[in-house]
């Protein structure tokens, strides 16, 4: 029984392996087109509408000016913000990953409107 069970497991890894691998990655212009519609989904938006508020104490500020930095700079990487205050690094790390998600919610979109 285990040996069936170990080849069912292998043949269904394997399928999903071929699955996936049929799936292309995304060219640069359309991984720039997902970070530009990122961009927009993000230029009114503020550290209250995706990051986490339970972080906040008394208001936002500080993480709203992370944010905003982050988005005015272009940030990218959570890597690539610093700075003396939590509150601001937690709202420029909060930016970079919800346009990190936004870009990716952007590709996924392109690719099932292929399918």
């Amino acid at each position: 029984m285990f040996k069936a069970l170990s080849i069912g497991v292998c043949a269904a890894a394997l399928a999903l392996a071929a699955c996936s691998s049929s799936r292309s990655d995304p060219s640069p212009e359309e991984e720039d087109r997902a970070y530009e519609q990122a961009d927009e989904r993000l230029s009114d938006a503020s550290f209250e509408d995706v990051g986490d508020t339970s972080q906040c104490t008394g208001d936002c500020s500080g993480h709203d000016a992370g944010f905003d930095w982050a988005r005015d700079q272009g940030v990218t990487d959570p890597s690539e913000c610093g700075g003396d205050s939590q509150p601001f690094v937690e709202g420029c790390k909060a930016y970079a990953s919800a346009r990190e998600e936004a870009a990716g919610e952007e590709l996924e979109s392109d690719d099932s409107d292929d399918e």
